[in-house]
């Protein structure tokens, strides 16, 4: 899941809604998103890394709720960047702690990473943070033992950006 500093809202989560003068149709479900119609390359978002830029569009297959994330050039407009990838410190095996004390370590850590990265400090800034973390399966499934964290940026005012927020002063 993905969670932004402020309020702790997932880019993915619908609450961004891009068509709000459209009235939906309330009888039928909306058809699934082609992902070859959308810009940029379809990416798992646990395989971003550190300077991908990304977007996210929400859509709904099989009646579930889906996000689809697409990674752009940064000079390209854009929602999302990805400006660290941290570690929760938990060994193997453990027991997932809980979505709100992963998610608040990883914002806690983001936030710290943050001057560094944009030149400002995040309370001047323009831009909000935004953690990918991991759910509890992949947490605590033995296979995967993930405990990767992404740190993402997003323009507090909802507009794309366009290049890179490194050293932006944003």
């Amino acid at each position: 899941g993905q969670e932004s500093i402020d309020d702790v809202v997932d880019p993915g989560d619908g609450d961004e809604s891009s068509d709000s003068d459209v009235a939906a149709p309330t009888t039928t479900e909306p058809s699934p998103l082609d992902p070859t119609q959308i810009p940029g390359e379809p990416i798992n978002q646990f395989n971003l890394r550190v300077r991908d830029c990304f977007d996210q569009i929400e859509d709904r297959r099989d009646g579930e709720p889906i996000t689809i994330t697409t990674r752009l050039p940064c000079d390209e407009a854009h929602h999302f960047e990805v400006f660290a990838q941290l570690t929760y410190p938990a060994e193997h095996p453990s027991v997932f702690p809980g979505d709100s004390v992963v998610r608040d370590y990883a914002l806690q850590s983001c936030y710290r990473e943050f001057t560094t990265w944009v030149g400002s400090d995040y309370e001047t800034s323009e831009l909000d943070i935004g953690v990918i973390i991991p759910n509890q399966q992949n947490f605590e499934n033995d296979a995967a033992r993930y405990r990767g964290i992404h740190c993402w940026l997003d323009r507090v005012d909802g507009d794309p950006m366009i290049g890179t927020s490194r050293n932006s002063g944003w």
